[in-house]
């Protein structure tokens, strides 16, 4: 009997209870911080830490948009992100597909390879990458955001659906290639609908990420008309000082587009996690 059994249920669960409060406690902070300065004046900000906000405003919300150009940031942030996002579903899906249904010489080393790329750092590939964005004429463009985040999204994203493909059952697609269909019909007609939440899952993640990217989204992407959203929030100062309420009402309006993303795939979500995690 080890020391963990010798532990009562009743104090186990206790224990339980305390470290997820003060996990949620941790993570909800920031959030309700960052939601009660959107709606406070600059002077009661820079005054004095309030709980709740004295006299609520919507000015920051007025200054985020009208001001410091939010809405346009968010247009390229969609751009990027849901063009970035099909490309690489499309590209990890077929990837995934051959380096787990079909045989051919160096595919396990392939596979090792798409994992070992995603491991690579992203501050490593940021010099040639912008060096050959630059090259290629690319600089303040949106095509130019969309390659740079392909080069770590689709390792990414394949390797995900290769786990996912595993736990689809050959025999349905063997089945399907008896009564004739080809590669191509069996993996639009059986694969790709048994794999909906683990696409769906990789697209939320890919989204997710190129939603949030920074480096290549500040280095790639300089003047204000392709400017992304987690770049433009940084820029918001006059003179010497951040315009912390205006800031806290961008990021408000920059989180919510995900927020409702994750709601309405949670179920999905959940599934595609949880997706050969039991096989029978």
């Amino acid at each position: 009997m080890t020391i963990l059994d010798r532990i009562p249920e009743s104090l186990f669960r206790l224990f339980s209870i305390v470290v997820i409060t003060v996990l949620l406690l941790m993570i909800i902070f920031p959030l309700y911080f960052m939601a009660t300065t959107a709606f406070k004046f600059e002077g009661e900000i820079y005054s004095e830490l309030t709980w709740i906000p004295r006299d609520p405003t919507l000015s920051n919300f007025r200054d985020a948009i009208f001001s410091f150009d939010i809405p346009t940031y968010l247009r390229n942030t969609l751009i990027v992100a849901f063009s970035t996002t099909l490309i690489v579903v499309t590209i990890s899906m077929l990837a995934a597909y051959a380096l787990t249904r079909l045989r051919f010489p160096g595919r396990a080393l392939m596979a090792r390879g798409v994992l070992f790329v995603y491991l690579i750092p992203g501050s490593l590939l940021l010099i040639p990458m912008y060096l050959t964005i630059v090259r290629l004429g690319l600089k303040d463009t949106y095509p130019g955001l969309i390659v740079a985040n392909l080069s770590f999204s689709v390792p990414f994203c394949t390797w995900l659906m290769m786990g996912y493909l595993r736990s689809i059952s050959v025999e349905i697609e063997e089945a399907s290639l008896i009564d004739g269909c080809t590669r191509l019909r069996s993996l639009w007609h059986i694969v790709i609908p048994l794999s909906v939440p683990g696409l769906i899952t990789a697209a939320i993640f890919i989204f997710n990420g190129v939603w949030n990217e920074y480096i290549f989204a500040l280095i790639i992407a300089q003047d204000t008309a392709h400017r992304m959203i987690s770049v433009g929030l940084s820029n918001f100062y006059r003179s010497d000082y951040y315009m912390m309420g205006p800031m806290m009402a961008g990021a408000l309006i920059a989180m919510t587009p995900v927020v409702v993303l994750y709601i309405l795939a949670q179920r999905y979500v959940v599934s595609g996690l949880a997706a050969g995690a039991v096989k029978g």
